[in-house]
């Protein structure tokens, strides 16, 4: 299988994973034959991406660092968390925390594995896809730095209730597509101090995972909100949480800019180094993402086309490669991988489809 922007998908395409709600019911299955009634539904829906299979990329599978039953039943629990929190209710710690734990669990059981890409999300459930999304980067970054399971489940727990205080800002500030202005600036801004009044009055939520919320739009070199923070008055928590927030969003499209290639994503974090984050907690947290993710089509140094077949942790830059066109765009009739690592006279150019 590979991914592919919704805009260039053809009626007769073959849907390779199942796009699901986040209630966790399946929209639209794997194996469906993508017909124009059905690409017009998922534009609809503002997806922006869907995996298609075709006999060159049949075979192909797209890792994932939690199972997928895992992904959506964290998913759809999260919904339901939040549609609770909506109503003025308190947050179910207990469910908030079997996530965490199930998360945990797994990402333990796959340490070592690389983020490839994330789930297909309709743009009503980003909020549900994006905190399931955090916990699980902000997880695999506490496992790199050695957490115990104690500190990895709080961590957790307050990733994926980070953004919590945004359920109190009106959706016609948060969904705007104008510049804000500075009273809707402001509004948006107090999410935080929202989030952690909403998770330290939960005696069930632990301090640390409250602070998530309070400071994960604190920066390094105090430049951040609500406080100014700075380095080490921002609990490490938070700033975990931070990167996994910034990197997510940059890898979705938002009502006011399209999503960034994964390496161009990467590329800014790194050089917010020291900056906006802590250098050696953004070492930690690159270290488990693949710049270029299994399934992405990618252009070569020579103007071939193919589709990311296999990565190794040594060389994330330089993954197998199937080609499947040629410079002039003609589909390949014989399959040709490169293993980029053993080439040095090609390389990566850019990613071919957006």
């Amino acid at each position: 299988m590979r991914r592919i922007l919704l805009d260039n998908v053809t009626s007769g395409m073959k849907l390779a994973k199942p796009l699901f709600t986040a209630d966790g019911k399946i929209l639209l299955n794997a194996g469906l034959e993508l017909k124009d009634r059905y690409i017009e539904r998922l534009r609809n829906l503002e997806v922006t991406y869907v995996y298609i299979e075709d006999e060159l990329t049949a075979d192909i599978d797209i890792p994932d660092v939690v199972s997928e039953q895992a992904r959506v039943e964290a998913v759809a629990t999260a919904k339901q968390v939040m549609d609770q929190i909506k109503l003025g209710r308190k947050v179910d710690a207990g469910e908030a925390k079997k996530i965490a734990n199930t998360l945990v669990d797994e990402l333990c059981r796959n340490h070592g594995a690389l983020v490839n890409f994330t789930d297909m999300r309709t743009k009503a459930d980003y909020l549900f896809s994006h905190s399931v999304n955090v916990c699980i980067l902000a997880t695999m970054t506490g496992i790199s730095l050695g957490y115990d399971e104690l500190r990895l489940r709080d961590l957790g727990v307050g990733a994926l209730l980070h953004d919590v205080g945004k359920l109190l800002v009106p959706p016609e500030i948060l969904n705007k597509t104008e510049r804000l202005t500075l009273a809707e600036l402001d509004e948006v801004r107090r999410h935080p101090q929202y989030g952690f009044d909403i998770l330290r009055k939960n005696p069930d939520v632990s301090l640390m995972s409250a602070h998530c919320a309070f400071q994960h739009h604190e920066r390094y070199d105090g430049s951040g909100y609500p406080r100014s923070l700075a380095n080490k008055e921002i609990h490490q928590f938070a700033q975990i949480v931070a990167l996994a927030d910034v990197y997510d969003a940059l890898t979705s499209d938002a009502t006011y800019r399209k999503a960034v290639p994964v390496y161009e994503a990467l590329a800014i974090i790194t050089k917010a180094a020291g900056t906006y984050f802590d250098p050696e907690l953004v070492d930690h947290f690159a270290g488990n993402i693949a710049p270029y993710p299994i399934g992405s089509v990618v252009r070569l140094s020579n103007n071939h086309i193919g589709v990311v077949v296999d990565i190794s942790n040594e060389y994330k830059t330089k993954p197998v490669v199937r080609v499947i066109a040629d410079e002039q765009k003609r589909r390949m009739n014989r399959l040709v991988e490169i293993d980029l690592s053993k080439n040095s006279r090609l390389y990566i150019a850019d990613v071919a489809e957006r």
